[in-house]
Order: C-alpha cells, then sequence, then structure tokens
C-alpha cells in the first residue's frame, strides 16, 4: 500500500567520529587546509580541516578539537586556495603557523579584484617568505605601480598614457606618441620589472626588505594567540 521498496547498493559511511568533521565548503574560503599531527600519516582520518578567514575563536577551537596539544606537533598541508599562484609558491605550509595564515586570509579577502591580481605581482617582484612578508605587501599596495597586461616597454607606455589617467589621452595623436621611449623611461626611472601578470615597481620610501619586516610586537601577539 506504500509503494514499491528496493536496495539502490548504496552504502552509508560513518562521516564523523566524533572529534574530527569531514572537510566541505560551506563558504567561498580563500585558504583551506588539513591540520594533522606530525606523527599521523599523510592519508590519516584524523585530520581537523581549516577555513580561512575565520575568527580567532574557531581556530582555537580547532586546535582542542584535534587534541594536540603541543604546537611542535601540527603539521598543515595545503588543500585549496584562492590566492594568486605566486604566493601559493612562496608559502611553505611547513614553517607557517594557522594564525599567520589567517592574517594573511583575513587582508587578501578585503581586497578588490584588481588588488588581488595586483598583489600576485608584487609577490614576484619582492620574493617574500613567509606569510607574515605577503601579508605586509597585501596592506601596502599602494606603494607600487602597476600596469596589468604590460609585457613589453609599447605596452607600458600605451598603459600609462592611455589607461592610467594621469595624462590627458587624446586619441587623434595617437600615432605621435612614442609608447616605446615612453615605456623605457618609465622603466628606468622606477626599476621596475615585467611579470606574467603585466609590469610592477616599487615606489616606496624604504627597501623591500624593510617593508616586509616583522613588527616585534605583532610576533608577539601571534604567539600569545598560539597559546591560548
Amino acid at each position: 500500500p506504500y509503494g514499491v521498496a528496493y536496495d539502490n547498493g548504496m552504502k552509508l559511511e560513518q562521516a564523523y567520529d566524533g572529534r574530527h568533521f569531514p572537510g566541505y565548503h560551506y563558504e567561498q574560503e580563500v585558504l583551506m587546509v588539513a591540520l594533522t599531527s606530525r606523527n599521523e600519516p599523510e592519508d590519516t582520518q584524523a585530520t581537523t580541516w581549516l577555513y580561512f578567514p575565520a575568527e580567532k575563536e574557531q581556530l582555537e577551537r580547532a586546535m582542542l578539537r584535534s587534541g594536540i596539544e603541543d604546537p611542535d606537533d601540527m603539521q598543515l598541508r595545503f588543500i585549496e586556495s584562492q590566492f594568486p599562484v605566486e604566493v601559493d609558491n612562496a608559502l611553505d605550509f611547513r614553517r607557517e603557523g594557522i594564525f599567520e595564515l589567517n592574517e594573511l586570509a583575513t587582508v587578501f579577502a578585503g581586497l578588490s579584484p584588481e588588488d588581488q591580481t595586483k598583489l600576485g605581482a608584487v609577490v614576484k617582484l619582492a620574493e617574500p617568505e613567509y606569510a607574515y612578508q605577503i601579508r605586509h605587501l597585501a596592506e601596502n599596495l599602494d606603494l607600487f605601480d602597476f600596469a596589468p597586461g604590460a609585457h613589453t616597454l609599447e605596452e607600458l607606455g600605451k598603459y600609462m598614457i592611455r589607461e592610467s589617467g594621469r595624462f590627458d589621452y587624446d586619441s587623434n595623436l595617437d600615432e605621435f606618441y612614442n609608447f616605446e621611449k615612453y615605456g623605457l623611461q618609465r622603466m628606468e626611472q622606477q626599476a621596475g620589472q615585467f611579470t606574467d601578470r603585466g609590469y610592477i615597481a616599487y615606489l616606496g620610501a624604504m627597501s623591500l626588505d624593510e617593508l616586509m619586516m616583522e613588527d616585534p610586537a605583532e610576533q608577539m601577539d601571534f604567539k600569545m594567540e598560539g597559546m591560548a
């Protein structure tokens, strides 16, 4: 009377072991990593999934839920990222902490799509090695001159004269502009370089190393957070 019931071959599996939630995407996170103990094999089921950016309390709960008490026993494994590929290549998850990664993801999430692309070129130029250095770059993107899509001196000159908004461009005079010469002058003045994303140059007063330098106060804050 209730219809036909049949076995469709589906098998149910235990997805939650009482401590480790299965990995799933519930928002458009910037970064997803797997937190495990260094004593566990890489394919262990005892994995705590972290999604950045997140509230500090969420990360602290995740650490407690993982059952790892000593931070030195933690092991982070890269899963998915919305960072530019230059950022992914610069990060070494074997030496990064979850709070530093979270700070970087928080700053990155607040950037416009154009500035997220610009960050990729900036990282290529500055060659940072740590998440906090990339975060400092992301917080100071206004110190960099960027011509997206410019890969030659002529393209650089055209972008600066036509699209940068710094000049009163007249298309009727196009044949009289020496775009390549102006691009060369610009590049020599700024000591910039071409990247896969376009032309990038640093215009700040301090050196790039100083710009990326870690603030001792920030370092202490991260250590205290990790101990919470």
